[in-house]
């Protein structure tokens, strides 16, 4: 029977793998295969997917508590401090469903000296990504991502950040060896392939998160950007990253713009106005009433939303760019010079070595934004950065005072220079919620004015959203993981709790 049940066995096997692979499956990848995975972790990962997603993972909540616009949609609450957790989850879902695996894979099957540039684009965009979304949450599930095991740990997010900056530094050093060698061409989405302009943005994307743990983490963040900056970072317009748009794949902010549920900001402006910022009419469009450029203050609930003066046609929409109009052409913004050289400017106000001035690197920033948004008048460019006009009150059915009392033109004042330096940060990041609303997290700039209304018990009115809690999403798949993770957080899983590099 023992010899009788061999030669069955061995029968078997033999047709074991034929029987069982699935025909309809990939047993391995071609570099074609692997340069498609990336475009579309570069479309998952930035966009969401696309419109509704967007929407929903973003724009109703970053781009609000950045406060770059208010909610004009009374159905919506998040304005006010509303977690809707059926909305958030799209967020989460598009960085772990839908954009992790292509990049776990490319990075997987791109361990030779010939693939050495795709693997290391996808691990920096792999940072980029997850950046995005423990700036949402904190502790998030990070070393163990792709596992097999049926619950995945949350990490603590100085851990995380602390791989990032060796990930982005080891990707950087794979790039420099080189960067001549092709990589994804077409199937890449924001340089088409180019490895010099993927090793500025590392660089700049280290700059980035340096200055977001400067304040918990001084020295390691001075070594992080000193390093940065040496090694190359953005330095002008035609560094700038962008993602193409298509009609197959339109810019989500144009895809929604014309739903009528957001429009300019208060805060917006009161600063656009009051620095006669000739970027005004490049971000938002007059209100459709009397052609006037008017914001909204954020947290209006239902009776004061519909009331005539802060109805959506008597406020600002973004501009045509940014509207249905342009969706299928204008680009959507990754990161830009404008931001590296204000990022500098920062780090020199903190005495690090930026290979350059504060005055010169703020001046600088503001120039690179002007001319990313179209305005190449170097007399109109000179002229606002020695502003001297200051925010204006918006008024309206709030009568809402000045923001702020700061001008353009740059101080003598440190503690003034880092509210300058902030401002103009924010108003060049435009219209990159998430970006920002870390931002203003970590620095407290710009001032933003207190929502009118709060629905969220832990979150008073005359506060501010600090994270995104946990997700009964994760919760129902992966619950012991999320219960221990709250322990990480340093209080309790509310929305006031700061996070590891909110010490503002």
């Amino acid at each position: 029977m023992i010899l009788l049940s061999a030669s069955i066995f061995s029968g078997c096997t033999k047709k074991f793998i034929d029987r069982n692979t699935d025909p309809t499956r990939l047993t391995s990848l071609t570099p074609t295969d692997v340069k498609g995975l990336f475009s579309n972790a570069e479309w998952q990962g930035l966009a969401l997917g696309g419109g509704t997603q967007f929407q929903r993972g973003v724009n109703a909540f970053a781009d609000m508590y950045a406060q770059y616009y208010a909610v004009t949609q009374t159905a919506f609450a998040s304005d006010r401090f509303d977690l809707t957790q059926s909305r958030l989850q799209n967020h989460w879902i598009r960085a772990y469903v839908f954009t992790m695996p292509s990049l776990l894979t490319i990075i997987k099957n791109t361990k030779t000296d010939d693939t050495k540039a795709l693997n290391a684009i996808a691990r920096i965009w792999k940072v980029f990504i997850l950046d995005r979304v423990t700036d949402y949450y904190g502790p998030i599930p990070y070393f163990q991502i792709g596992s097999a095991e049926k619950s995945i740990p949350y990490d603590p997010q100085k851990d995380i950040y602390y791989d990032f900056f060796k990930e982005l530094t080891e990707a950087a050093a794979d790039l420099q060896e080189d960067l001549t060698r092709p990589s994804y061409g077409d199937q890449d989405l924001i340089y088409s392939g180019d490895n010099s302009l993927w090793l500025k943005f590392a660089n700049t994307l280290r700059l980035r998160l340096a200055m977001r743990i400067s304040e918990v983490d001084p020295a390691k963040a001075k070594t992080e950007a000193e390093a940065a900056v040496a090694a190359g970072v953005m330095t002008d317009v035609s560094d700038d990253a962008y993602m193409k748009v298509s009609p197959e794949r339109p810019n989500p902010l144009g895809y929604i713009s014309s739903w009528n549920e957001f429009r300019m900001s208060a805060t917006m402006e009161s600063l656009l106005k009051g620095y006669q910022d000739p970027r005004l009419s490049s971000y938002f469009q007059p209100a459709v009433t009397d052609g006037q450029y008017r914001g909204l203050r954020n947290g209006m609930i239902p009776a004061e939303q519909v009331l005539p003066e802060n109805s959506y046609n008597n406020a600002s929409n973004v501009s045509d760019r940014f509207t249905p109009v342009g969706m299928n052409t204008e680009p959507m913004a990754v990161i830009r010079s404008g931001e590296a050289y204000f990022l500098r400017a920062e780090g020199a106000v903190n005495g690090w070595n930026m290979g350059g001035t504060a005055a010169e690197l703020y001046a600088k920033g503001i120039e690179m934004s002007m001319r990313t948004n179209g305005i190449t008048n170097q007399t109109v460019i000179d002229n606002y950065i020695n502003g001297t006009s200051l925010p204006i009150a918006p008024g309206g059915y709030f009568n809402t005072p000045a923001l702020t009392d700061i001008p353009v033109k740059f101080s003598n004042d440190p503690a003034v220079q880092r509210e300058q330096i902030g401002t103009q940060k924010w108003l060049a990041l435009f219209p990159d919620g998430q970006e920002a609303w870390a931002e203003v997290r970590r620095s407290g700039y710009p001032k933003r004015y207190h929502v009118i209304h709060s629905d969220n018990p832990d979150v008073p009115a005359s506060q501010f959203v600090r994270r995104i809690v946990f997700l009964e999403y994760d919760k129902d798949r992966n619950g012991p993981a999320v219960e221990a993770a709250v322990s990480l957080l340093g209080g309790p899983d509310k929305a006031t709790t700061p996070l590891w590099w909110d010490t503002n």
